[in-house]
């Protein structure tokens, strides 16, 4: 699946990265979150991105892995200390209520569920950590298996740019630093 969206744009090994990347994934035996940053990135990727019932469990570096979303699902906190600024956007979302089902149905509670239980982990973290920024798009109207409406989910994501370049150019401005991001465009969120 990986390939198929993202074969070409992805360097195959973390080594090729210009900027430093950590990819976390779910170790299934040992339940434990583990912080990927050397070695094959489309194999850490499909594992991070293992989303259980959806896509089967990946072997990597000797170890069962699923998605890194069932530890930490908003993982900003694997992060260097000593970082200027951290920004963690939450893509969680919520259970939506579906027009004319008031109960949802066996796989919309499987995924309510799981998101539920994602919003309280993520709760819990920023009680004791919570980022510089913290941006929250709008895609309820979105489900975990949409990732084929890349393009739309883009879209409806589009009204935080702004809010992210203001909180963004006010946290430099407190640092002394005078930095304009106007320029800032969609693109340079993907």
């Amino acid at each position: 699946m990986l390939e198929l969206f993202a074969g070409l744009s992805i360097p195959r090994d973390f080594a090729d990265l210009r900027i430093p990347l950590s990819v976390v994934a779910t170790d299934f035996y040992d339940c434990r979150q583990i912080a990927i940053r050397s070695s094959d990135l489309h194999q850490a990727v499909a594992a991070s991105i293992a989303i259980p019932v959806v896509f089967k469990p990946v072997t990597f570096q000797d170890r069962v892995m699923i998605d890194g979303g069932v530890v930490n699902p908003l993982p900003f906190d694997i992060l260097p200390s000593g970082l200027d600024i951290i920004i963690a956007v939450d893509v969680i979302g919520s259970p939506v209520l579906r027009k004319g089902r008031r109960i949802p149905s066996a796989s919309d509670s499987i995924f309510g569920a799981t998101q539920i239980l994602m919003q309280t982990i993520t709760a819990d973290k920023l009680k004791t950590r919570p980022p510089d920024i913290l941006i929250r798009p709008d895609i309820d109207g979105f489900r975990v298996l949409n990732f084929l409406k890349a393009d739309e989910i883009l879209r409806a994501a589009e009204p935080v740019k702004d809010e992210v370049r203001r909180k963004l150019e006010g946290l430099l401005e407190k640092q002394g630093r005078r930095v304009s991001l106007r320029s800032l465009e969609t693109a340079d969120l993907k």
